[in-house]
C-alpha cells in the first residue's frame, strides 16, 4: 500500500498537537501509513506529559513576549521550538510495519535521520536510545508511541536555536543558574546551521529523501476529517485542565 506524504507546513502549536493524535486515528481506521514533515507557526514552549508547568516555565514572560506553551501527549523535556528552528518529522503506520523491539526501530529510524544530516555535509551518527548526534553534540531527538495497533515514530531536526532566548521562557530563571545551563546547552547541543551552510529548504528535503527511500508514496493533503479533528482536540490541548495536569 502507499504511503501518503504530507509536505512541511508550519500548523499552530494546538492544531499540531491534536494532528499528532488525529493522523494515528486516521492510520488506525483506514490502513493507509502516513510520513509527514511539519514545524510551528509561532514560538511555542513545549512541556512533557507530566511536567509542571510552574516549574518548568517563566509563565509571566511568555505571556509578555506571546509565547505559546502547550502539553504534548508524549514524555520528556520542556523544549523551546521557533517557526525557523525545527523541523518535525512522523512516521506513523500500523505496527506490522515496524520492528517489534522498541530499539530496532530507533536503531533503523534514527539511523535514516543520521544519514539525511549526512546528505546535509555532516557527519552524524545515532547515539541509543534515540538521539542523532555529531561532534558537537546533539542535533535530533525522537520518541515512539505504539497504540491500538498503529505506531508513530516522530522527532525533531534542529536547524538553529538561540539558548539565551530560550533560557528566557524556561526555568531556571535566575542569571546564575541561566547562565550555566546556556553554556551546558551550547555544549551538549548541536544544529544544521552551526555546522552547514545548508538552507532549512535543504534539511526538509533531506528528511524527505531519506525517510521515503524504498516506499511506494504519493503526496497527500490533510483529509477534512483529519482536519476537523485535530482542531477539536487542539480545543482539548488548550484546555486549562490539560495544560496544568501533574
Amino acid at each position: 500500500m502507499n504511503w501518503r506524504f504530507l509536505k512541511f507546513e508550519r500548523y499552530d502549536p494546538f492544531f499540531k498537537t491534536g494532528l499528532n493524535d488525529a493522523l494515528s486515528e486516521s492510520v488506525r481506521e483506514t490502513g493507509i501509513p502516513v510520513v509527514f514533515l511539519a514545524g510551528w507557526s509561532k514560538k511555542t514552549v513545549n512541556v512533557g506529559r507530566s511536567q509542571s508547568i510552574e516549574e518548568r516555565v517563566s509563565l509571566g514572560k511568555c505571556e509578555d513576549d506571546d509565547i505559546t506553551v502547550v502539553r504534548r501527549q508524549g514524555g520528556g523535556g520542556t523544549t523551546f521550538l521557533t517557526p525557523e528552528g525545527e523541523i518535525t518529522w512522523g512516521l506513523v503506520a500500523p505496527d506490522e510495519y515496524f520492528p517489534d523491539d522498541v530499539n530496532q526501530i530507533y536503531r533503523e529510524k534514527c539511523g535514516l535521520i543520521a544519514d539525511a544530516v549526512e546528505k546535509l555535509g555532516i557527519d552524524a551518527r545515532h547515539e541509543p536510545v534515540n538521539d542523532v548526534v555529531t561532534e558537537n553534540g546533539k542535533i535530533s531527538g525522537s520518541t515512539i508511541r505504539r497504540k491500538d495497533g498503529v505506531t508513530y515514530f516522530g522527532g525533531t531536526l534542529l536547524y538553529k536555536s538561540n539558548p539565551k532566548e530560550m533560557f528566557r521562557y524556561i526555568k531556571p530563571g535566575d542569571d546564575k543558574k541561566k547562565g550555566k545551563h546556556i553554556e551546558n546547552f551550547k555544549e551538549r547541543v548541536s544544529s544544521v546551521s552551526k555546522e552547514s551552510e545548508a538552507s532549512f529548504e535543504e534539511s526538509q528535503e533531506a528528511l524527505r529523501s531519506k525517510l521515503l527511500e524504498g516506499k511506494n508514496w504519493e503526496i497527500s493533503e490533510l483529509t477534512e476529517g483529519e482536519i476537523g479533528r485535530a482542531r477539536s482536540l487542539g480545543n482539548k490541548y488548550r484546555g486549562r485542565e490539560w495544560l496544568y495536569r501533574e
